[in-house]
């Protein structure tokens, strides 16, 4: 999908035209069309003689078959009629018949269907699928325009409104997925209904079945695939289906040879087994477990009575559930998941009882044996500004710690009592700046309070205290801010991106609308810039003092472009440009989904410039260029035509291989193509679409770094480092085998 696919809105609001100082027409017009009416048509008013990547006069969303069309007065105009499922088409108007209805007719043209499917085969629902169309007008169609479909839970898919005898590309973007995007070329013929799968080079499913521990299907069982670091280290993404009525489940898309941990879990039975699986295997068994019976009794600590009313938490690693008991006369009875890792005795007017670092795995039953729960206190008070004396609704009062030590070994329960604590004792301020804060232990704690515009204090609550008012003193920080507008060089409110960046640092912010920004950042000295679609703005300096507002104005400058053309680009393999000015005072650009052919980068500025074109394909080209201010433009010729191949295998000594790594290809001569692969699990590579002459050969290894912080538990980053560096000459298929020295042997 493209970058700014999200204004659309910004676009449709384009429709009402405003023309300041010009006399306007009106024009009725109706819509008829081969089959049903469209729901939106999107209709762009140019003057004529429209030439080549004329801008239009307006776009206008039309929902209606009878409408209306505010223009300049003008003798002609040329109408651009787009509607997703429709044929493009053009239409001329002479004005001076203004008076007179013209209709607008759209036809059906070729239908394009099919099914997406992964790699090893699946059909996949919900893939969102874009056109790029090579069939539009030569006028300036907006960017933000993108029609897209949706495949059906079967993965089938039905694109109206193609041109015979033409090509187009079809963009698959499979969301919330790690499956990038992949681009297909389709020729479409003079049939009216034309047939396509699409096939997806790196989507590999997970499919299997869960069952009871009698070997039977089980419906609606929760089955959960999550990466196989430890959650404290490391990447950590878990995703979840459902059973079906015979017991199957289908997990995916992923990319080639992920490896994740697989459980089910069914409130009747309990959790399976994790079993270790990677993704393209379709045979997967999950058994159900039995459930573990939890009893015991609770009971007042201060009286002793037993508990009427209560509330069993049972903690897995995945989730938690809650099991009520009332009128039991403080007996535990409850069947848990056998995976359970903590239990909880939660009671309205006691505080709660931990029981955590359980092992239930090899249990019939757990008795959890008498638990005497201490009543807790109530703490009131009143919320407000230390200034003004004014009370403060809507703030949020938490309990920030519940006694225990504060030095307890295993950081990660300590962690989560903290939690759930603020989740199940907190307050909010009423109007009048009130609250009502329990149970809370006897024993001395602490709570926090927090709310926007003030400074975050955490208080300490000695034992018996009961009653505490709470002064907020206001946040100078919130005061330090640069705000300012986006315009084009001839005045009018822009939109794009506005970038602030110090030394070490920068951060984005979308501006759409009238151009204004006003964003808080902290104190400090920031370089300030727009880019859009139509060019960018120079930098300006900002140096913001703590409670200081700073105002800017960023005009976007359209001046400077780079034109070229891009060959030997594979079908479905696209380009990304990453265009870098030599100067520090200008900001960098990229652009992509760049396809073979003819490309155009408007407003990047004068100076010298280095691009990197980079394939979906991994494979990459450097090239520096010149904008100068006499001729306002520089052109490139990328040609990706080489066709040979490096390929091979790299052992250690000891004869085993490396992995999470790979091999990059760096061209010596400027221009030539350079690439890269991964290392497989056997130590092969293989790089295509190379040229024959010199390259330096890199292999990278993958490495995760993990730190033992100084209060406990670890934080995990990864890293690359060189672990081999050799030359080679390439002449069409050139196969390498690289010894390696031990890793343990490198520097």
């Amino acid at each position: 999908m493209k970058l700014f696919n999200y204004s659309l809105f910004l676009f449709l609001t384009l429709y009402a035209l405003q023309v300041q100082g010009e006399e306007t027409i009106t024009l009725q017009g109706r819509i008829s069309a081969d089959g049903n009416t469209p729901d939106k048509v999107w209709i762009g008013a140019f003057g004529t003689p429209v030439r080549p990547r004329a801008e239009a006069l307006s776009w206008n969303e039309v929902d209606s078959q009878e409408f209306e069309l505010v223009i300049p007065q003008l003798d002609e105009i040329q109408l651009v009629v787009l509607s997703q499922g429709f044929l493009p088409s053009v239409h001329t108007v002479q004005t001076s018949s203004s008076s007179e209805q013209f209709e607008l007719q759209l036809k059906k043209g070729v239908t394009l269907e099919g099914t997406v499917i992964s790699t090893d085969m699946v059909p996949i629902p919900d893939a969102v699928l874009s056109l790029e169309r090579r069939d539009l007008p030569n006028v300036r169609i907006p960017d933000q325009l993108v029609f897209s479909w949706i495949s059906n839970v079967d993965g089938v898919f039905k694109i109206s409104g193609l041109a015979p005898s033409n090509r187009y590309m079809v963009e698959v973007e499979l969301p919330d997925s790690y499956v990038e995007n992949e681009n297909f070329s389709v020729e479409i013929s003079q049939n009216e209904i034309q047939s396509r799968d699409l096939r997806l080079s790196n989507a590999y499913f997970v499919l299997g079945r869960v069952v009871d521990p009698d070997q039977e299907s089980v419906l609606d069982a929760t089955v959960r695939a999550q990466s196989t670091s430890d959650r404290r280290r490391g990447e950590f993404w878990r995703i979840t289906t459902t059973s079906d009525s015979d017991g199957e489940f289908q997990l995916g898309p992923f990319v080639r040879g992920l490896e994740m941990w697989l459980s089910a879990t069914h409130e009747n039975w309990g959790t399976s087994q994790r079993i270790r699986t990677k993704s393209g295997v379709h045979d997967v068994d999950l058994v159900l477990e039995n459930l573990v019976h939890v009893v015991g009794t609770v009971t007042d600590e201060s009286t002793g009575k037993l508990i009427d009313d209560f509330t069993l938490k049972a903690i897995t690693e995945e989730a938690s559930r809650d099991y009520p008991h009332t009128g039991v006369k403080g007996e535990i009875s409850s069947y848990v998941d056998r995976q359970t890792t903590g239990l909880i005795v939660d009671s309205e007017e006691h505080t709660a009882y931990f029981k955590l670092d359980v092992e239930l795995e090899s249990l019939e039953e757990y008795d959890m044996g008498v638990i005497a729960l201490e009543r807790g206190r109530r703490l009131t008070g009143k919320v407000y500004d230390e200034s003004s004396g004014q009370p403060i609704a809507d703030v949020r009062v938490e309990l920030e710690e519940f006694g225990g030590d504060e030095f307890e070994a295993d950081h990660f329960w300590l962690s989560f009592k903290r939690r759930y604590l603020r989740s199940t004792v907190n307050s909010t301020t009423d109007e009048d700046g009130r609250y009502e804060l329990g149970p809370l232990p006897s024993h001395s704690t602490r709570i926090s309070v927090f709310e926007f515009g003030y400074l975050p204090i955490d208080l300490k609550v000695d034992a018996g205290v009961t009653q505490l008012d709470i002064p907020l003193k206001q946040d100078g920080a919130l005061k330090t801010r640069i705000k300012g507008k986006i315009i084009t060089s001839s005045g009018e409110p822009g939109q794009g991106m506005v970038h602030f960046q110090t030394e070490n640092s920068s951060s984005s912010y979308g501006v759409f609308g009238g151009g204004t920004f006003d964003h808080m950042l902290v104190a400090g000295d920031y370089d300030v810039y727009a880019t859009s679609d139509q060019g960018r703005s120079d930098k300006v300096r900002v140096s913001l003092a703590e409670g200081e507002v700073r105002e800017v104005t960023l005009v976007i400058n359209s001046d400077g472009r780079l034109t070229g053309i891009i060959e030997g680009l594979a079908d479905g393999e696209t380009a990304s440009l990453s265009i870098t000015p030599e100067s520090a005072l200008m900001s960098s650009k990229d652009v992509y989904g760049v396809e073979n052919g003819e490309f155009v980068v408007e407003g990047i500025g004068f100076g010298v410039f280095d691009l990197i074109a980079t394939t979906s394909k991994n494979r990459e080209q450097q090239k520096s260029f010149e904008v100068s201010e006499a001729t306002g433009e520089a052109r490139l010729e990328l040609y990706f035509t080489g066709q040979s191949r490096l390929y091979g295998s790299l052992r250690l000594e000891d004869g085993s291989v490396p992995t999470a790594g790979k091999v990059l290809a760096i061209a010596k001569q400027d221009g030539k193509t350079s690439g890269s692969c991964e290392i497989n699990d056997d130590g092969t590579i293989e790089i295509n679409g190379l040229e024959d002459g010199e390259y330096r050969i890199v292999l990278v290894e993958t490495l995760q770094i993990t730190f033992n912080l100084v209060n406990g538990g670890s934080s995990s980053t990864q890293t690359t480092q060189e672990i081999e560096d050799v030359d080679v000459v390439i002449r069409g298929d050139t196969e390498i085998d690289i010894q390696l020295t031990s890793l343990d042997n490198q520097e």
